[in-house]
């Protein structure tokens, strides 16, 4: 019996749920999320026009497999890909695979294999995609934790007090965000710190909205550097998993889930105090673990992650196919 393939740029609603279910199947299955925040997010909310693409395989009238893509004007479009638990060692991964290449835009397609999960690098190995990028998985304990925890015991390294260089702290004052009165500024400085960085500096004020009414969304732990007339020099926003996020069976963990500083301020060590600031926050909420993602490539950013406590944990790979024969 065939499987039915559906392309397009506007998830229906009665998708909506079924993605979303075989999401967590696979979450539960390998131990790691298939589908990025931002990809869930699309599915739920949709997408602005012509932004993205759906790729969804049906089997009876069960969805088996979803493909999401991201489309770049300047980069390869960036994808992601989920097939049903059950269903693996059918073919659907490479038939998904196929899709988003033959409908990529000009400049190709990568697409993201999180955890490295043997199932998918399985699957962009046969078809004959190769890594190109790496995003390393970085963790920190945030109390000792006993031998009955995997690789334990561990130890919590100490968390300084921030502190601000005394010209710095004259021109910017710590706080949390203020929800209603900081996303326009938060915007500028996430798109100047992240100007090379097409998945988080693009990001709208309609993604910003969206992460705001989101279960995790805390404004006290969403910390940012700000000067008198409310311009963000930079910022370190936390998040919170409920489900462990893979570090715990029954704790909610944390997450630096990111840290922008303006390249005007870049080197006045405001990176540092922010990332402190916030680490801080999670540890005082009693969290057991906190995890952060790291590109491969920036070596810097590991040197100073790693100088705060934090060690390898994973790599999520992005893999791009073979260039065309020819």
């Amino acid at each position: 019996m065939s499987t039915p393939l559906t392309v397009t740029d506007d998830l229906s609603s009665d998708l909506v749920e079924p993605v979303l279910v075989l999401a967590e199947a696979a979450r539960a299955t390998d131990g790691v999320a298939p589908l990025s925040e931002q990809t869930l997010l699309r599915v739920r909310h949709g997408a602005p026009a012509g932004s993205s693409r759906f790729h969804v395989l049906a089997e009876e009238g069960r969805v088996v497999g979803f493909a999401f893509v991201e489309r770049s004007e300047d980069e390869p479009d960036s994808g992601e890909v989920v097939v049903d638990p059950e269903r693996r060692g059918r073919g659907y991964g490479s038939t998904l695979l196929r899709s988003i290449r033959e409908d990529a835009g000009p400049n190709g397609i990568r697409v993201w294999a999180h955890g490295r999960t043997p199932a998918a690098v399985a699957t962009a190995e046969a078809e004959g995609w190769t890594p190109a990028r790496e995003l390393h998985k970085m963790r920190m304990p945030l109390r000792d934790l006993g031998p009955e925890v995997p690789g334990g015991p561990w130890t919590a390294p100490e968390l300084p007090e921030p502190e601000l260089r005394p010209e710095v702290a004259e021109r910017v004052r710590i706080r949390p965000f203020v929800v209603g009165q900081d996303e326009h500024a938060w915007l500028t400085a996430n798109s100047r710190a992240f100007a090379d960085h097409p998945e988080q500096g693009s990001l709208t004020l309609d993604d910003l909205l969206q992460r705001e009414v989101e279960d995790w969304f805390d404004p006290r732990g969403f910390f940012v550097a700000a000067t008198e007339n409310g311009t963000i020099a930079a910022y370190h926003w936390t998040k919170t998993h409920a489900d462990g996020a893979g570090l715990s069976d029954d704790e909610t963990v944390g997450e630096v889930y990111v840290v922008g500083v303006d390249p005007d301020w870049q080197g006045t060590g405001l990176g540092r105090a922010l990332t402190l600031a916030g680490l801080r926050h999670l540890r005082d909420s009693g969290l057991p673990w906190v995890h952060l993602y790291v590109d491969g490539d920036n070596r810097a950013a590991v040197r100073l992650y790693e100088s705060l406590g934090f060690s390898m944990w994973d790599t999520d790979v992005m893999y791009a196919p073979a260039a065309p024969k020819g």
